[in-house]
């Protein structure tokens, strides 16, 4: 017998405001357009020689999840394979409402892993070749 799972807290010592997801680009205007104009994130923030650093800070007004989209001067960032943003639509409608969004962009779907299949999930990739999963339903931690 199991223990029952507990409701996700942040730790004591680790007294979370706000969490980013930063992504390098290779094909930073591409990716911009992908995720501002293409998905329709909100720009919070953009920014021009920062530290060296150009990018732009995406996500909800008044929310505490970002994506920050920073330009790659180097080689370009490996981005291909199983690294997944996904977005949790509350069903199957909201989903369908953004792959018509997409599709009016020029992008489709591309070949998923099974999970995503059975599980009502889309999946395509940005100008990085990173995955980016849509979901028609919210995850919800067990217990919560």
């Amino acid at each position: 017998m199991g223990t029952e799972p507990q409701r996700a807290r942040w730790p004591a010592h680790l007294p979370v405001g706000a969490l980013r997801v930063v992504r390098w680009s290779a094909h930073y205007e591409e990716t911009l357009t992908f995720y501002r104009d293409t998905i329709g994130l909100a720009v919070l923030e953009t920014f021009h020689d920062s530290y060296g650093l150009d990018g732009t800070i995406l996500g909800l007004p008044g929310g505490q999840v970002h994506l920050e989209i920073v330009r790659a001067t180097q080689a370009p960032y490996p981005g291909r394979g199983l690294d997944q943003l996904v977005f949790y639509l509350p069903d199957a409608a909201a989903r369908e409402r953004v792959e018509e969004r997409l599709a009016a962009a020029g992008a489709r779907p591309v070949s998923q892993i099974d999970y995503w299949q059975a599980n009502g999930g889309v999946t395509y990739q940005d100008p990085d070749g990173r995955e980016v999963v849509f979901a028609s339903w919210i995850y919800i931690p067990p217990g919560s």
